[in-house]
This record gives C-alpha cells, structure tokens and sequence, in this order.
C-alpha cells in the first residue's frame, strides 16, 4: 500500500511539472511574434531553431530572427561528416533567414572548411545589410583572408575579427557607419592595410587591438579624428615596434606593453581616464607619461623593476587635471610615486600597490621622500588606499609621510592581506605601530581592510 501511495505521489508531481511547463509555454505562445523572435535572438541559432517542434506556430518563427549565432563544435577538426554537415547547416541557415536585415552575424569555427565556403557565408551575410560582424577563427594556419564584399559594407556598425585572419585591405575602402573595431590576434598584410582600414572609417570611435610580435604590422599608425575609447595590448616579443597615436577626442585609452615599443604621441589632449600596464618601466615611456599629462583619472603598473630616468623637472610633466592617481609599483621605482606626488598639485584620490608579482618576496626598496611637502598634500588629497602593504621598511615610511603631512586627509585604508602569514603578536605590533604615527589631519580614519 505504501509502495503505491508512493508511486501515485511521484507521478502526480510529474504531471504537474509537465502541466506547469505545458501552462509556461502556452504563456510565451501568447506573446506577438516579434517579442519571441527577440527572445530567440539570445540563443544560439542551432537552439532557436529547435524550438520550431514545440508547434505549427514556432515552426518557422526562428527563421524571422535578425541575429545568427554560429559554432561548429571541435571534433569538426577530425570528422568530414560532421565538417559537411556543418557546412549545409550554415548554408541553409543563410537561405532560410527571410529578414531583410541582420542585426548580428557571430561565425565560430576551426579552420577546417574551404575558404570557397566561409567568403560565402560572409559575403551572403554583408549583402544582407549587416550591422554587426563577429568572426572568430581557432587556428592560425592557414590564414583566412576577407572577402572584399567587407570593406565597402555601407550599413556595419560593429566589427570583430579574432585569431586566423589576414588583414589583407583592398584599395578601395568604405565603412561610413563602423563605430567599433575589434582586431583581436590576427595577421596583417602590410602597415599600408592598417592604415588604409583606418583612413576608411570616417565614424570610428572605438577600438580594440591586440597585438603579438610576429603579426607583421611593425608600424602601427591610429591617426583617427573620432576615436573616444582605445585598448591596446602588445605581448611579449623581441621584434621592434612603433605606435603612433592622434586622436584628438580620444577619452580613454587602455594600454598594455610587454614589447621594445616606441611611442610617438602626437594629440591625446582630450584624455580623460587612462590606464598603462608594461612589464619594465623604461626611459622610452617618458613620451607616453607626457602625453598622459592632461588625463583626470591615471592608473600605472609595472610588474618588475624601472629604469626610468626621472631627471629634472623638464622631464617629468606636471598633472593639473589629475584627480585619480593608482601606481602598482613593481620590485624597484617607489621614487617615482614621490615624483607623481610632487607633480600632481590637485590630486585628491591615491591608490598605491605593490605589484602581486613581487609581493611576498620581502624585497625592501629605496624610497626617498620628496624635498618639500608637495601641494596635493596640503590641501585636496582626501582619500588614500594602500594595497599589498606587508609592513617593509619603505612601506611604513611611505604611509608615515603622507598621514603626517596630508592635512585634509578624511581615510587612508591600508589592505594588510600581505602580513596574514605574521604571527599574531607581530601583526598586532604592525598595526599598533601604524596607529601611533603622526597626522596631519584631524578627521582622518585609518581603516584596515
């Protein structure tokens, strides 16, 4: 009798939860159907169109979707059966959709098919009034080089190009509405192709670039009036490169250098936020941290050691407009966080790390306070984050300046995750010695995080 009240129970819960599936489908099915159709665009194209069993209505819905989103799968690379069949599931996709316009076009495959086939697809795709192409390739070999059909499409506003591209740009160039750009890992034929893309998007406003050594553009030249928002990384390699910059409107700029990059940075005076990563801080950046000089919000990190030559105050900009300032500072170079101080008059947020590469080292660093208190000092600084902190020598000096000579300092909040392995009577001596430094500020709180 239990064995069957049990089953009668375990089947009552199963009609209900088919009877709630069946009561939230019959919901969606009441929606119009260009609110179903916007759903369906969230899914990858393969689950839209399984939706077309639920019934007669869904049957077709998916091919009304004004975004395709396409993947093959990885054993693609080594099955030719399912390479065909992913070749007839594009192809089919493509003549099916009956929208007069694509909103997006997301292409994710191994490069495994013939290039016959994919400038097909994106040639059937920029016929179609695309506004936003997103190509991402796994392999590097062999390079698949774009269709001209791309460069003069009229209506594309977004563009993403990932790994096992060749830039390859013809004479004739015309994106009137591209307002991003994303080359992300490829290839390009020759500097010129670079910057005839460029000289070819007369609306551009957002681009992101990374780089390696090895991909051919050895000179690369961003001179574009409209750029707001620029990311930039170059990795890790031997090879000579420049960068030249001219960008007039530019408001953020996102910049990473693990190369012997030179730098030639005619106008950024627009610069609102910027944010500089490298490996080594070197005499070669001196003209980037001068152009950076009329930025507001600043965040520099250096993972190792600097031999930058601060000189003379000829060499180092000042930074009036500077109201955020974040260094990580690496194994050596906390002689420049004094010069940033002395050159920043109006700062009033500042943000100090060790570099996660070089903590728990126990390196001590040289550090020489500035000659004279400096102006942000005196008056606008206001809030002080330390992060890293393992209670070096320098590391204690630093903090002892600036909460004795800040007068209008309201929090300095010191991160002490870096003294976790201390016995507890060290930390406890660590945070007492901090409490009994000087300040200039009455209403400072020093806070431990």
């Amino acid at each position: 009798m239990e064995n069957s009240a049990c089953q009668e129970s375990n089947v009552s819960s199963k009609c209900q939860k088919l009877s709630d599936q069946e009561t939230f489908l019959d919901r969606i099915s009441q929606l119009p159907d260009v609110l179903i159709q916007h759903i369906l665009s969230f899914l990858p194209t393969k689950e839209a169109m399984a939706t077309s069993i639920l019934s007669k209505r869904w049957l077709w819905l998916w091919t009304s979707v004004p975004v395709l989103d396409l993947e093959d799968s990885l054993f693609c690379r080594s099955n030719g059966k399912l390479r065909t069949d992913f070749i007839r599931f594009v192809t089919e996709v493509l003549i099916l959709n009956k929208v007069a316009s694509l909103d997006k076009f997301r292409l994710k495959f191994h490069r495994v098919y013939p290039p016959s086939s994919v400038n097909t697809w994106l040639w059937a795709a920029a016929a179609r009034g695309i506004q936003e192409l997103d190509i991402t390739i796994h392999e590097y070999s062999p390079l698949l080089k774009l269709p001209c059909a791309l460069f003069t499409a009229k209506t594309l506003h977004i563009l993403k190009l990932t790994h096992g591209i060749v830039l390859d740009v013809p004479g004739t160039v015309s994106l009137p509405s591209l307002k991003v750009l994303h080359l992300a890992l490829i290839k390009y034929a020759s500097d010129e192709s670079v910057s005839r893309l460029f000289a070819g998007c007369p609306v551009l406003q957002e681009l992101l670039v990374q780089k390696f050594d090895g991909d051919n553009a050895l000179d690369f030249n961003i001179s574009i009036s409209t750029l707001k928002t620029l990311s930039i990384s170059f990795s890790t390699g031997r090879g000579a490169h420049k960068l030249k910059i001219n960008a007039p409107v530019l408001e953020y700029l996102n910049l990473q250098d693990s190369l012997p990059l030179e730098y030639d940075i005619e106008n950024v005076s627009s610069l609102v936020e910027a944010n500089l990563t490298v490996s080594f801080l070197e005499n070669r950046h001196i003209p980037l941290v001068k152009a950076l000089s009329n930025v507001k919000c600043l965040s520099i990190n250096w993972d190792w050691y600097t031999s930058l030559t601060l000189g003379t105050c000829k060499t180092f900009p000042l930074f009036l407009n500077l109201v955020r300032l974040e260094l990580s500072v690496g194994c050596g170079g906390w002689s420049v966080v004094s010069r940033f101080l002395e050159y920043s008059h109006n700062l009033e947020v500042l943000v100090l790390a060790k570099n996660a590469n070089c903590r728990g080292l126990g390196h001590e660093c040289c550090w020489k306070p500035p000659k004279s208190v400096p102006k942000c000092l005196l008056s606008p600084l206001t809030l002080v984050y330390f992060r890293g902190f393992e209670g070096l020598t320098y590391q204690l000096r630093v903090v002892k300046f600036i909460l004795k000579n800040a007068r209008v300092l309201k929090m300095m909040e010191i991160c002490t995750n870096g003294i976790s392995d201390l016995p507890l009577d060290s930390k406890f001596d660590m945070l007492r010695k901090l409490l009994m430094f000087p300040r200039g500020s009455k209403a400072c709180q020093l806070q431990f995080n």
